[in-house]
């Protein structure tokens, strides 16, 4: 090794690539990943496609994705190694680790991860050189809103057509990068649909039943904001006003500004996210994205078939209270009436014991006779196993409660019960 060339044999290189990756082998011997990548090429070293770890992490069959080393008179590669003294300062976080753990598809049948794996394994944001329905729609519709604008403000001499802030899907994606935006949402749509998904007119999918979103922006880097002539101008004039007047008021000025730095994120909506870094771009990444999308359908199905198992369940609970409700309500007024026929068969029975006492008199004249037939009649009123009808007084309703019954009598005994 010299003291900033690296010297590998082109055989050895080769399987290490396959065995640990591209990025691997250049963290192990602090090469420059780019400037290594440039090498395989040129010294024609294929090394695989972010497919081919994605099948290799699904358990899935990779002999046909790996590339044999084609025959060369070279022997060894030469590689020029990082320069020792950083450019900057790199601050690494949680947040800044590009999302790889998911579950790898193992609640798929082996025929639909076999699927699955195969439109990874195929995946081109060139393939489709047409964007899909979805953005074409989309693009016709912001042309038509942005000519309509220019229409309304024909004569309005403060209209600038590049004033115009786009407000819809590609809002947080600067002009540079929304044609690379488009074209990586289309091959998405194309590979979804050919798995039997489907998208939706507001960008929403729909995978396996589920409907999911995401959202795709461009990233900011955080810089000192330098001062506009306008702005530098407000300042001269504060200055100024200061020395004269002790209420002068000092312009409001950020102190940084947020520029698109180039690089692409998707996020999903609990918010997990994969992003471009220095070394790889974001078409290089969908497979994962195909991965996490339908790692999400699952998440999201399992939810949706607990809440709906919830949902049942609550509503099965509500029947049977509301069933058992019934059935006491019905037992209790079951209970009430049986209560007061007896009380109406206990109060026949004191009558014809009563009567049978009076029968015991040794002599009775044609009015006690006439009494004993009366109250004989009432008796067979009262009791609610003969239910006789009163000439008068009707039926008498047994299973009402003995208040409301007596306050009827006693209603009938008074001046008001005449009418």
């Amino acid at each position: 090794m010299e003291s900033n060339i690296f010297i590998i044999a082109r055989e050895e290189l080769y399987k290490e690539i396959w065995e640990i990756s591209l990025t691997g082998v250049a963290k192990k011997y602090d090469l420059n990943y780019s400037k290594l990548a440039s090498a395989c090429k040129e010294h024609n070293i294929p090394y695989p496609t972010s497919a081919y770890w994605t099948k290799k992490k699904m358990g899935l069959d990779t002999k046909d994705d790996v590339i044999p080393l084609p025959e060369s008179d070279e022997k060894e590669i030469r590689l020029e190694l990082k320069n020792n003294k950083p450019l900057f300062k790199e601050k690494y976080t949680k947040e800044d680790d590009v999302i790889q753990e998911f579950n790898y598809l193992n609640f798929l049948d082996e025929n639909e991860r076999s699927k699955v794996a195969t439109v990874i394994s195929e995946l081109d944001i060139n393939k489709h050189k047409k964007l899909h329905k979805t953005i074409l729609d989309y693009k016709n519709k912001l042309k038509d809103e942005r000519g309509e604008e220019r229409q309304r403000n024909y004569y309005n001499p403060y209209y600038n057509i590049h004033d115009y802030t786009e407000t819809g899907y590609f809002a947080n994606v600067s002009k540079n990068e929304k044609d690379t935006c488009m074209k990586v949402l289309s091959t998405i749509y194309y590979a979804i649909e050919e798995l039997g998904g489907k998208i939706n007119s507001d960008f929403s999918m729909q995978i396996r039943g589920e409907r999911l979103n995401i959202e795709i922006e461009e990233l900011k880097d955080k810089i000192n904001h330098e001062l506009t002539k306008e702005e530098a101008k407000k300042l001269l004039e504060y200055e100024d006003e200061k020395k004269r007047y002790s209420y002068a008021y000092k312009p409001q000025i950020r102190k940084y500004d947020y520029v698109h730095n180039g690089k692409l994120k998707i996020t999903f909506e609990s918010r997990e996210y994969i992003k471009e870094t220095d070394k790889v771009k974001l078409e290089d990444k969908l497979g994962d994205v195909i991965v996490k999308l339908y790692d999400k359908s699952e998440r999201i199905r399992v939810e949706r078939v607990t809440r709906e198992e919830e949902a049942k369940r609550r509503e099965e609970e509500r029947k049977r209270e509301v069933e058992f409700k019934s059935r006491r309500k019905e037992e209790a007024i079951k209970t009430i009436d049986l209560v007061n026929k007896a009380e109406d068969y206990r109060v026949a029975c004191e009558i014809r014991n009563y009567i049978k006492a009076v029968e015991l008199k040794e002599e009775l004249d044609e009015d006690m006779k006439k009494w004993i037939e009366w109250a004989n009649k009432k008796a067979d009123w009262f009791d609610p196993i003969v239910d006789a009808n009163d000439e008068l007084l009707g039926k008498r309703e047994h299973g009402v409660s003995s208040k409301d019954k007596n306050d009827e009598l006693n209603g009938y005994a008074t001046y008001y019960g005449w009418y």
